[in-house]
């Protein structure tokens, strides 16, 4: 009898740490998916800003502007802190791009949105630059 006991109590115990860790992984996959999805939800309404140009007071621009908002907001609940100074130092700036400076801001909050969503190696700033910016936003910081 003591054998069935200790069985059913090593049992309970197991299912228990097993449930227990299954649900702080899932929780863990769900911020690392609410941070991603933030990240490329803004990048996604800048890139729609750059093509909207000055038609910012529309009814487009404005929902646009609303989106923007949004996810400037969940970056700002779920972000890394890495990332959330490097867009603090990109809206101090006056989050625009007309700048060497700002442009090299952007690309540093990029590099950290993709360390953070990815883990992956860091990537060099003047690459993402490129990448995202095109390859004549380098030049023209002689």
């Amino acid at each position: 009898m003591g054998a069935a006991v200790l069985s059913f109590v090593g049992l309970l115990i197991g299912a228990g740490l097993q449930f227990m860790f299954t649900t702080h992984s899932e929780n863990k996959k769900h911020r690392r998916e609410q941070r991603s999805t933030a990240y490329a939800d803004y990048l996604k309404c800048v890139g729609e800003l750059a093509n909207l140009g000055h038609q910012r007071q529309s009814a487009e621009g404005r929902e646009l502007g609303s989106r923007t908002a949004d996810a400037k907001c969940r970056i700002s609940l779920y972000g890394a802190g890495a990332v959330i100074r490097a867009f603090a130092d990109f809206e101090r700036m006056g989050a625009a791009m007309n700048t060497p400076e700002q442009r090299e801001a952007f690309a540093k909050m990029v590099v950290e949105m993709r360390r953070d969503a990815i883990g992956e190696e860091v990537v060099d700033v003047t690459d993402v630059q490129i990448v995202i910016l095109g390859a004549g936003s380098r030049q023209s910081q002689g």
